[in-house]
């Protein structure tokens, strides 16, 4: 597959476990400071752990138990090393003044909910998404402060990712996000931190996208951005042709389509949620799966039609379902038998 344009856009999402601690923070600038476009997106999730220790702390309040408060210090103590580890004091100083005002509103937000002992699912949209705003602050600082590349731009999704949710999941609302991302982006941009997972409903009110949602964030933005490839960067090296812990030697499968990829997410295997490919399905962008921690490596590419010479892709499984059979010359013709069957179920 050809390079993409240097002028284009091209999208890299890093997962919690590419970003979990200092050493990886700087594996990840090296990724970014290697790629040769002028014009990156840099989408990323929070910390590994921390949006479930973030709703733990919710529950925590819900049921009234104090642990909270020492729950939410301990994250900061965990942000506060890995940015010493990174950056110089005043810097430090900086990201933790951003990081504890966000504290205050947590402290808040959970006070309220102690009293209430229920929080809601605004509340949990608002806690669990500061995870995202942790790490893109932090990361964006560190990347400006290595000086490999040049217009760093931080951006929070919420001011421009607008979603709103119904019976299949976050819908975007696509104009009014690309006007709004447009209107953010500075005429030289060239390199954008971008938050994972969060947007804001059409009431201004912050939401996220689920779980697993940094994923469906790269997607949107390469939308937004028109950009020539998406990379998912994570902890393998790219799709596999089986369960490796069934399958000692699985291999990494070089190419798959679009609907090869949906195929094998919906019977089991842990690829890239189809949900997440949407988007890009829908403009035909290109989506690598690829290793934080081996970047040499050239991992899965999928798209709408790959060069590929393997008939069979992968097999996948689904644990713990049962299939359930019911036949009889009883029920042809007789109404009501699918009601009453799924209501048993």
């Amino acid at each position: 597959m050809s390079s993409p344009d240097p002028d284009s856009w091209v999208v890299h999402k890093f997962g919690g476990s590419s970003v979990a601690d200092a050493a990886c923070f700087a594996r990840v600038a090296a990724i970014v400071e290697s790629q040769p476009g002028r014009r990156l997106a840099v989408v990323l999730s929070a910390c590994k752990g921390v949006t479930d220790a973030l709703l733990q702390l919710v529950n925590s309040a819900e049921r009234q138990d104090e642990s909270w408060r020492a729950a939410l210090q301990a994250l900061r103590e965990r942000h506060a090393t890995i940015a010493a580890a990174l950056l110089p004091a005043a810097l430090v100083q900086e990201y933790l003044a951003e990081f504890d005002r966000d504290a205050a509103d947590l402290d808040s937000v959970l006070r309220t909910t102690q009293v209430m002992r229920t929080g809601g699912l605004h509340v949990r949209d608002r806690v669990s998404g500061y995870g995202e705003i942790w790490s893109t602050r932090l990361f964006w600082r560190y990347l400006q402060q290595r000086g490999q590349r040049r217009d760093i731009h931080w951006i929070d999704a919420r001011t421009c990712v607008i979603a709103e949710w119904g019976p299949l999941g976050p819908g975007i609302q696509w104009p009014v996000s690309s006007e709004r991302l447009h209107k953010l982006l500075p005429p030289a941009a060239a390199t954008l931190i971008v938050t994972g997972y969060i947007a804001s409903d059409p009431a201004g009110i912050q939401t996220t996208l689920g779980r697993n949602g940094s994923d469906f964030s790269a997607s949107i933005f390469a939308a937004l951005l028109s950009a020539a490839e998406i990379h998912i960067w994570t902890d393998v090296d790219g799709v596999l042709s089986a369960d490796p812990r069934r399958v000692p030697d699985a291999r990494v499968i070089s190419a798959l389509s679009y609907n090869e990829a949906m195929e094998l997410a919906y019977f089991g295997a842990k690829v890239i949620h189809p949900q997440t490919m949407a988007p890009a399905v829908g403009r035909d962008i290109p989506i690598w799966i690829r290793n934080t921690f081996a970047p040499e490596k050239p991992g899965t590419l999928i798209c709408a039609h790959p060069n590929s010479d393997q008939p069979v892709k992968g097999i996948t499984s689904i644990d713990e379902v049962a299939l359930v059979n019911i036949e009889g010359a009883g029920m042809i013709g007789v109404p009501g038998t699918a009601h009453r069957l799924f209501g048993a179920l």
